[in-house]
């Protein structure tokens, strides 16, 4: 009874043991994503984006959410000042980019350091549908029907659902994840 009650003992203490480094290796690893990561070496002409337009025409309405940045946000040498900005997803030269938008110019470009697929039920547990009354259901029942009698190039599609989720490290790091259609795009900014 007293050799089960010593390896107990000896087993717990060695789970504790294990768990202390691993949490240490996590701030860490957030240092080392964020000093390993470099800023985008372009810029958009006149703040641009050219696949603006063509999202603006493909979908119902602006497919990009819009982010309230309360608290200053800096990565490397930019500051990203509290503000509203749109925040629209874009690869370059095999590399993802946030881009960082203020009424319709690019004002910064963040780079991504993961992205991952989002669950499929991500959207439906955390994003609300707005439940549609008696006028509206007969509107998008009149509006599917003729979407049927002519060609489905003309129709615009509805945006793709977006979230924006916002941790704080341990004081030194936030990180922001967006959620963008399937994709989720993980950024890291350093606190002031």
């Amino acid at each position: 009874m007293k050799n089960i009650f010593k390896i107990l003992i000896l087993l717990i203490i060695g789970v504790f043991f294990l768990q202390t480094p691993a949490f240490s290796a996590e701030k860490e690893t957030y240092a080392e994503i964020y000093e390993k990561l470099e800023p985008a070496d372009f810029e958009y002409i006149f703040g641009i984006d050219p696949y603006q337009a063509e999202d603006y025409t493909k979908y119902m309405y602006s497919p990009y959410p819009l982010f309230r940045v309360g608290v200053p946000f800096i990565f490397k040498g930019t500051e990203i000042k509290p503000g509203y900005y749109i925040l629209t997803p874009r690869k370059k030269d095999g590399k993802t980019y946030v881009l960082f938008k203020e009424q319709g110019r690019v004002k910064y470009l963040i780079p991504v350091y993961e992205t991952d697929l989002v669950n499929p039920l991500f959207y439906d547990q955390y994003i609300p549908e707005k439940k549609k009354g008696f006028w509206e259901k007969r509107i998008k029942g009149a509006s599917d029907f003729i979407g049927r009698l002519f060609p489905k190039k003309t129709q615009r599609m509805p945006a793709p659902k977006a979230y924006i989720d916002v941790n704080d490290i341990e004081g030194e790091f936030y990180q922001v994840i967006l959620y963008y259609g399937e994709q989720k795009y993980y950024m890291i900014f350093r606190q002031r």
